[in-house]
């Protein structure tokens, strides 16, 4: 026996029969076998194949052993001289088998000889053999600079470009889809190495081969065609194993330092470094010039001084400051989260600031994640580079102030709830944690229950598994326990307060969108409804587009028809398109609802417009006609919106906030003081808050009792006045 084929099968019977026929139909001089592995196949080929191919030789592996491993299960059975490996993908010509036998017959030297690969047109691939890959080749022909620069020499020699494939040609490494070598030299390397289960094999054998003192040949005088990846389409994690296997190569032939150096560079997509881009900038523009332009009312110096008395005087708070309506007090979780990294700033109050700008910048992570997994990876891109430099969310960030983190976790939140309808139960104990925390940031964020609730009552309708299969022991303990363990605080401090926080303010919720019809005064209502919407539309402005309300207003408007359009098209209220929409609608109505036009309600919609706004960008970018002119406007918007964003960090707030905590220390002499605060806002007990806090950190606080001298605080568009009543 000459030569034994051998084809590994993996779910490509048609492509198999195919390839088999044609080797029959080449009709080979030489004289040979052909054994086919079955490579873990659901369908048992014994039979079809043996009704066809009555010689092949057939043999089934118990499991998927992967490229190298199948082979080496075929070479076990094989009885010729020469073992050749070949995909099934593949068509042999006339002559292939001779000529690829020939030249091994006439040349001892050579180990390995490949025949050249065809297309469907009888053109040669552009790429076929390489140079040996080493690690510095690698951070070049395998990463995102050979796609940047493919026309840079390191490529151009290692891919072998200016190869004249009219002859035949010397190689360090030939495509493992059609692979001839001598049974004697394969025994002797002992074969594939099976931990490279798919990809990389074939470089691993050329090194083993080279050792021996053997050459590596690829001949023009032997044509396959190759029909590229009919068995890898099989497989769904192609690309995870592509990048094990070569960490495994490198890991063998370089060390594990170079492997792990070499494979943290390849980690660098286009995508990734796009998104280092973005995270950068996003960073930027929420911690540059913090200390200097940070953003500290009254009403933050209120969560300062609870976190400061939590960790000094151990004073654990159960709720946190007044909502509009004094009877009801936002969580105390903000207070919380300070007191976390109070310590590490040494209670510096830019802490807080900086604890906000790590919330905006893995937001604009998961805008990109979640913006990828529910939509595409355009949308999820185009929406973290809006969510990084929108002028109104960066403000947010810069402000240390419980509404700030909400965007954050209504991400998850939204990302829970899609991943709970697909069907993933484990999920809704975390819907109900997520709903808790935001419910503990602000009362407002009670709106996106109401989702929530539709959801429920269309798959208590539909009888869908994933809420009818919620009704187990494990799932409602969990999301009891989850929520239990946010809400605690709240619930212990409604026991002796009558229930406001919860009861109460469930039944109040209820009771104010339809409040009017008890109160009468429908010219109050529609003022009220003037203003809200007048407050909205500069909002959107500063939220999407910083120069122009018309632009933002179109660019919301053509998101929302765009997902409408979709929603109707695929006519399915489970998909992500109307979850999204539902969300936003939802959200933006329980804006309108409140009548009141607070900037803290804002917060919970940031993620619904940002993504609504990127699906439109996406569907612009699919007109090719369009594509140059959207990108245009994209980097115009982001421009725009950053140099607004810098033009807003040059107030120096924090800064004058210091310089007029300064006055007063000065003004107080070292002697006890009182502050009273005077003007526009000094109704409101946390007016002086703020600089209470700046007080005790620089070592003059505030003295707890009424004491002889009184320092006055006053502010206004003209700025800070303090002076000695």
């Amino acid at each position: 026996m000459k030569v034994s084929i051998i084809v590994v099968n993996y779910r490509v019977k048609e492509k198999l029969f195919t390839c088999l026929k044609s080797i029959y139909d080449s009709k080979p001089k030489t004289e040979f076998e052909i054994i086919v592995v079955d490579n873990g196949d659901k369908d048992n080929l014994r039979g079809s194949l043996k009704k066809v191919f009555p010689k092949v030789i057939y043999v089934k592996s118990s499991k998927n052993l992967g490229y190298g491993g199948g082979n080496n299960l075929g070479a076990k059975y094989a009885k010729g001289k020469y073992l050749f490996f070949l995909n099934p993908d593949t068509l042999v010509f006339k002559d292939t088998v001779d000529a690829l036998c020939s030249f091994l017959d006439k040349n001892p030297k050579a180990g390995i000889i490949s025949p050249l690969l065809i297309d469907k047109n009888n053109i040669p691939f552009t790429l076929q053999g390489t140079d040996v890959l080493t690690p510095v080749k690698a951070l070049v022909v395998l990463s995102f600079l050979n796609k940047l620069f493919p026309n840079n020499p390191v490529s151009k020699k290692y891919w072998l470009k200016d190869w004249d494939h009219q002859r035949d040609k010397q190689v360090e490494v030939s495509p493992g889809t059609a692979l001839m070598i001598r049974r004697d030299l394969f025994n002797l390397v002992k074969g594939f190495d099976e931990e490279f289960f798919l990809y990389f094999e074939e470089d691993d054998l050329a090194k083993r081969v080279k050792a021996q003192g053997y050459k590596i040949f690829i001949t023009s005088r032997s044509k396959i065609y190759h029909e590229v990846g009919a068995s890898t389409k099989q497989l769904k994690n192609t690309q995870k194993i592509f990048s094990q296997s070569r960490f495994k190569y490198f890991r063998k032939h370089y060390g594990i330092i170079k492997a792990l150096l070499v494979e943290t560079f390849l980690g660098i997509t286009k995508q990734a470094l796009f998104i280092a881009l973005v995270l950068a900038l996003a960073l930027l523009l929420r911690v540059y010039n913090l200390s200097n332009g940070m953003t500290f009312i009254g009403d933050q110096g209120w969560f300062y001084l609870s976190a400061r008395d939590l960790l000094v005087s151990g004073q654990i708070p159960l709720v946190g400051i007044t909502s509009s309506h004094v009877w009801l007090h936002q969580g105390p979780l903000w207070t919380y989260m300070l007191a976390v990294v109070f310590p590490l700033f040494k209670f510096n109050p830019l802490a807080g600031g900086y604890l906000t700008a790590f919330f905006g910048v893995v937001s604009a992570v998961l805008m990109y994640k979640v913006g990828s997994e529910l939509f595409s990876k355009k949308i999820g891109l185009v929406a973290a580079l809006l969510y990084a430099t929108s002028p109104l969310i960066v403000l947010f960030d810069r402000m240390p102030f419980d509404p700030s983190p909400i965007p954050f976790f209504t991400i998850l939140y939204f990302y829970a709830i899609y991943k709970w309808i697909k069907g993933n139960l484990n999920y809704f104990p975390l819907i109900m944690f997520f709903a808790a925390i935001l419910y503990n940031l602000e009362l407002a964020t009670f709106t996106l229950v109401f989702p929530l609730v539709l959801l429920l009552g269309y798959g208590l309708f539909k009888k869908e598994k994933w809420v009818i299969n919620l009704l187990t022991k494990k799932t409602i303990f969990m999301s009891f326990l989850l929520s239990l363990i946010v809400m605690l605080p709240v619930i212990i401090y409604d026991f002796s307060h009558g229930f406001k926080q919860t009861i109460v303010f469930v039944g109040w919720t209820l009771y104010k969108p339809v409040s009017f019809l008890f109160h009468p005064s429908s010219g109050n209502v529609i003022a009220n409804y003037k203003t809200v919407f007048e407050f909205g539309i500069v909002n959107l402005q500063k939220l999407l587009f910083a120069p122009s309300s018309p632009v933002a207003l179109i660019l919301l408007l053509g998101g929302i028809i765009c997902i409408c359009f979709q929603t109707y098209r695929k006519r399915c209220l489970e998909d992500s398109e109307f979850l999204l929409l539902m969300f936003l609608v939802i959200s933006l109505t329980g804006i309108v609802i409140n009548q009141t036009p607070s900037d803290a309600y804002l917060p919970v919609v940031f993620p619904f417009v940002i993504f609504t706004v990127a699906i439109f960008f996406s569907k612009l970018f699919s007109n090719k006609f369009l594509t140059l002119t959207v990108i245009l406007l994209l980097v115009l918007v982001v421009e725009v919106n950053s140099f607004q964003v810098f033009r807003n960090d040059s107030t120096p707030e924090f800064k004058n906030r210091l310089n007029a905590t300064d006055e007063i220390i000065q003004l107080s002499n070292n002697k006890p003081y009182n502050l009273i605060g005077k003007g526009e806002g000094s109704q409101f007990a946390s007016f002086t808050m703020n600089y209470q806090y700046l007080l005790w950190w620089k070592g003059h606080p505030v003295a707890d009792k009424n004491v002889k001298t009184k320092i006055i605080v006053s502010e206004s568009a003209k700025g800070i006045i303090i002076k000695e009543q």
